[in-house]
């Protein structure tokens, strides 16, 4: 699943495409959600190039997500063009990541680990995705400017992030799992 608007409801099949219609009293938050997100009716997300890539804070970042990202990036890099960023959910996840290596192997594949706290879940601090760009992220609220003003949400769990943050683009996860 990943979404496509500006409220986690806004849901769909990686493999989907955004719906042609919404029910009645919800299509000006529809069409102005598609405008903000640079969508349109009908469209698919497979291809769509993403530009920062946020596993964290404390909705899906804890240990086990973390271990998940780990040991698929391992032997991988991300892409060229993407910025990932990973928060631990807690200072206890950022140690226990660490004791089991689990710092270095996402290091290796070009993810920024940065301290447990909101960083760009809700744009704290100098973690604010810019304006325009693409973000498949963690967090659990992709409203409008939540990321930074500007910032294009598309929620996704952290191991639809982490094959995003490698291929460069949304893809179909099904085709990368053993």
């Amino acid at each position: 699943m990943i979404t496509y608007g500006t409220n986690p409801g806004m849901g769909m099949a990686l493999n989907g495409n955004i719906p042609l219609q919404v029910l009645e009293g919800e299509a000006v938050s529809f069409d102005k959600s598609l405008q903000y997100m640079g969508f349109a009716p009908g469209e698919s997300l497979l291809g769509k190039q993403i530009d920062y890539v946020f596993i964290g804070s404390c909705t899906n970042s804890r240990i086990e997500d973390l271990r998940a990202v780990a040991a698929y990036v391992k032997g991988k890099h991300k892409a060229a063009h993407v910025e990932a960023i990973i928060v631990p959910g807690s200072k206890l996840v950022e140690k226990q990541a660490i004791a089991e290596g689990l710092d270095q192997v996402l290091t290796a594949a070009g993810f920024e680990l940065r301290e447990p706290g909101c960083s760009a879940c809700l744009a704290m601090n100098d973690d604010k995705i810019p304006a325009g760009a693409y973000c498949v992220s963690t967090s659990n609220r992709n409203f409008e400017g939540r990321q930074g003003p500007g910032a294009r949400t598309l929620l996704a769990s952290p191991l639809v992030a982490a094959i995003t943050a490698v291929e460069g683009h949304i893809v179909d996860i099904t085709e990368y799992l053993n």
